[in-house]
């Protein structure tokens, strides 16, 4: 297993996202100082100009691995219902796969759909947006793969989003080839939710090409409760790390935390004590 750093290691909502190419070199090469051998490069919820092939001389030189989350703040209502908010989640997705190229990477990663609203989610609207959703995947795994390149559905198997639990979220998923979609596994936010992190790795095992690293408490406020330096929350990330090792994971484990350059050095150093010890 490999430590990565997501590159917004403040989260998704406390600060800005690096909104440009400079933003990101200077967010990769201040990795590269802090040891990580591994950046995702994402969210991409808004299309921005990335100049892949110049980031990609930079992470080369660095010899650091690299992978893109799109991300995707996708409105299931207006998803299932619009053909404006499908167009706009089928560029983001087209934008991820044409980083990956430019970069020479060989996995990006994208969110379900979300209702803003419990209001908003019915049935036959939960429905339509999984159908559109599988619909829309198959096309662009298709695309992807044809590029030597692989896609994971981060793990949001839950409501707000377009799943109910882990089984459905597993069905959906077995609906393609193992070697085209697999799981982008968050332990934070499954933690948070109160769902069983350890079943979920027996679910995901076989589609499992990512891991979101972060810890997390039960508190029902997921921005209080996600996100936090290792150590912060209540996950028994030893325990989860060995399990990972009986499933025989061996890919990434992303930090994507909270927290200041002294927690993210502390919490990568911590992760990858706990994996010589698993090994």
């Amino acid at each position: 297993m490999l430590v990565a750093l997501h590159s917004a290691p403040k989260g998704f909502f406390a600060t800005g996202l690096p909104t440009n190419t400079d933003d990101l070199i200077r967010f990769v090469q201040k990795a590269a100082s802090m040891n990580f051998k591994a950046v995702q490069i994402g969210p991409l919820t808004d299309v921005v100009a990335i100049q892949g092939e110049r980031l990609r001389e930079v992470l080369n030189r660095l010899n650091m691995e690299r992978n893109v989350h799109i991300g995707g703040i996708y409105d299931a209502r207006k998803f299932a219902l619009t053909e404006n908010e499908y167009s706009a989640a089928r560029s983001q997705i087209r934008l991820g796969i044409a980083l990956c190229q430019e970069l020479s990477s060989t996995l990006t990663s994208v969110h379900p759909p979300f209702f803003a609203s419990t209001e908003e989610r019915d049935e036959q609207v939960v429905l339509r947006a999984k159908t559109r959703f599988l619909r829309l995947l198959k096309e662009q795994t298709d695309f992807a793969d044809s590029n030597g390149i692989k896609m994971a559905i981060e793990s949001f198997c839950y409501p707000p989003f377009i799943f109910e639990d882990l089984a459905d979220f597993i069905k959906f998923v077995l609906q393609f080839p193992s070697d085209k979609l697999g799981v982008l596994f968050d332990v934070g936010h499954l933690y948070q939710i109160g769902l069983d992190i350890f079943e979920a790795v027996a679910l995901f095992k076989d589609r499992l090409f990512d891991i979101h690293v972060h810890d997390a408490t039960l508190e029902k406020d997921y921005r209080k409760a996600t996100h936090l330096p290792i150590g912060k929350g209540a996950i028994d990330l030893p325990e989860f790390i060995n399990c990972l090792k009986q499933a025989e994971y061996d890919a990434w484990l992303t930090l994507e935390i909270k927290g200041t350059d002294k927690e993210i050095l502390e919490s990568k150093e911590y992760l990858e004590r706990l994996i010589t010890k698993a090994s």
